[in-house]
Formats: structure tokens, sequence, C-alpha cells
């Protein structure tokens, strides 16, 4: 079993720091692990100096040459729906952005040919309660690029974690998920999650559900259902700066990109990774109503101006009127009810 990554970087970017993270964390629980890197070949022209030390993690380093009209994202998704023929052997591929915070062998018993873990951690029945708005996006999304009409997927994955067998299955549904994705770049798309789960459904369904502990997405709803158990924690690359998951910070990544290493301190945390959350990290129940509101722009903007001098005096002005009348009529409608 190889345990594989995709790197497309240079050094105006985080991605090598952060698999070198996740490739350090693998070590950490699994010494022997065969572990392979993927790339293309501009990041392999940059691998040099102190960008040169994840190389001495590998087991197996393959450099692919892709034409010069795809940009870094598009290089990172064309290796990466390319994989199967790339690489020899079973493969658990892993997103970069991730830590591993078990022992990960166990799945080498699996009895599946394809496996991927469901987005979001939720069936897409559970959009139509929970999520309309995204689920709308999605279909409005396959029509545009002339996917499946009709939608009616029942289960929709996520690309940050892959397994597969070298049999024939994977390598049917790899080469139609890089077929469907270089239609989808040429509509300048360069996500690779629609192509995924439109070659799933062209191939008649032959990924097979993996349990959601093998990508515990952090940033999404229901992680915490899974975290106890979670054997790879998912945290996302994203525009927040100041990141609940402690190691997903820029204060980590700088280091590394700096001196090339992963410090003491930093492996420390990398031993029990589920415990590195920020002491101001709450668990909070998402009212189903209230969920599109969480992602949408207007919640976006009120944080942002909350925390500026027109912000502050919105908010005084606010609660003026939420203690001097709202509060009040409350009180009296509530003391009309209670005497009911």
């Amino acid at each position: 079993m190889k345990y594989l990554y995709v790197l497309s970087s240079d050094n105006s970017d985080y991605y090598l720091e952060q698999t070198l993270l996740s490739i350090t964390s693998l070590k950490l629980h699994m010494p022997n692990a065969f572990i392979t890197l993927l790339v293309d070949n501009f990041t392999e022209s940059n691998l040099i100096g102190k960008r040169a030390e994840i190389i001495k993690l590998l087991d197996e380093f393959k450099s692919v040459k892709i034409d010069e009209h795809f940009n870094k994202m598009a290089r990172s998704r064309w290796l990466k729906t390319s994989m199967r023929r790339l690489i020899e052997g079973d493969f658990l591929y892993i997103d970069g952005d991730t830590i591993i915070s078990d022992d990960l062998s166990c799945i080498e018993n699996i009895d599946i040919e394809v496996g991927h873990i469901l987005d979001d951690h939720t069936y897409l029945t559970e959009y139509e309660k929970y999520r309309p708005r995204q689920l709308k996006k999605l279909k409005n999304l396959f029509k545009k690029i002339n996917f499946n009409h009709n939608f009616d997927f029942k289960i929709y994955f996520n690309g940050g974690i892959s397994f597969c067998r070298d049999c024939k299955t994977g390598h049917n549904f790899y080469n139609e998920w890089h077929r469907l994705w270089l239609h989808c770049f040429k509509l300048n798309l360069l996500s690779d999650q629609p192509s995924l789960n439109q070659a799933n459904y062209n191939l008649g369904n032959p990924i097979k559900e993996l349990s959601c502990i093998w990508n515990c997405q952090l940033m999404h709803d229901g992680a915490l259902k899974y975290l106890h158990d979670a054997k790879i924690l998912h945290y996302f690359t994203t525009h927040v700066q100041e990141k609940f998951f402690l190691l997903g910070n820029r204060e980590y990544t700088d280091k590394i990109k700096e001196t090339g290493i992963i410090d003491e301190q930093t492996i420390e945390m990398l031993k029990n990774p589920k415990s590195q959350f920020a002491s101001n990290t709450r668990i909070m129940l998402v009212n189903p109503k209230l969920n599109d509101y969480y992602d949408s722009a207007i919640c976006g903007a009120s944080k942002r101006i909350y925390q500026t001098k027109i912000g502050f005096f919105i908010e005084l002005f606010l609660s003026l009127i939420k203690v001097k009348l709202f509060t009040p009529i409350r009180k009296i409608i509530f003391l009309k009810k209670f005497k009911q």
C-alpha cells in the first residue's frame, strides 16, 4: 500500500509546507509507511535548498511534465485526476492540508476497489433539509457544465481522500475522472469534485463509501461526530487568518518555510493533533434555518463591519433599541401568556 500525495507548489504558496506537516504526522504514526509524492515538472525545478527537505521523507518521488498553459492549481488537479495511470500499486491518496492522527494500515484490509468519503459528512437528502441553497448551487453548476441535468445523485463525494486498488475498476474510474476534469478545465472550472462525482455516475457508481473517520473535514458541519475516532483530520486552506485548528495557522507553515524543517514543538503537537484546537473554540449547534446565513455574504460583511468604528456605533444603537424596546415588549407578551 502506498500513501500518496500530490504537490504543485512554488515559493509564493504554503502547499509544500502543509504537505510536509501531513507527511511528518503520517511518519509519526506509521514509521514504515511507503510514501509517494507526485509533482509536476515546474514544482520539481524549485525543490532545491530548504524546499528539498521533503524528499528525505519519501520512498517514491515522481515528476511529470505538464504543458505550461496549465497554471499551478490546474497542474495539481491534472496530476490528481491522473494518479491511477501514473502510480503503480494500491494507494491511499491524501490531500496536503491534512494531519494524520492514527495508524492508517487497517485500510489495506477494506474489501473495496475505489473508496471516497461523503462531502460535508452529509448525504444529499440532508442538503435538502439543511443546505437547500448549496444544493441549488450544485444543481445549477452541473447544468452549466453540461453534466447530469437531473442531478439525481444520492451521494456526493469529497475528493480530499481517495482509496484505489490497482485494478480495472480503478483505472476506468480515474480515466473517466480525468477526461471529465479536462472538460471542466476548458470551461474555466478547476474544481475536481464535480468531475469526480459525474465520473462515478457515468460508470454506474463504482465508488464505495468510506467512513468519515478517514476524512474528518473540520471546517464542515458534523465533524465533531467523527473527531474521536478520526484517522485523518482535514483542516482545509481558507482565507481566514486565525484558524481554530492550530496546526492550520500560518505561524507553523511560516517557520517551516523559513527553516525547511519542522521544529520539536510542532512535532510534539503532531503527536496529539486532536487536542490542537484554539482555546476560544466552541461547540455550536447551527439552527437549520440559519445554516445558509453563516455561509452568506451578509454574515461575512457584518463580521467585518462589527470590528470597525462604524460597527461599534451600529451595535450601540441596536443594543439600546433591544434593551429599551424589544426586551420590555417580549416580557409583556411572555407575562400575558404565563397568566393565561
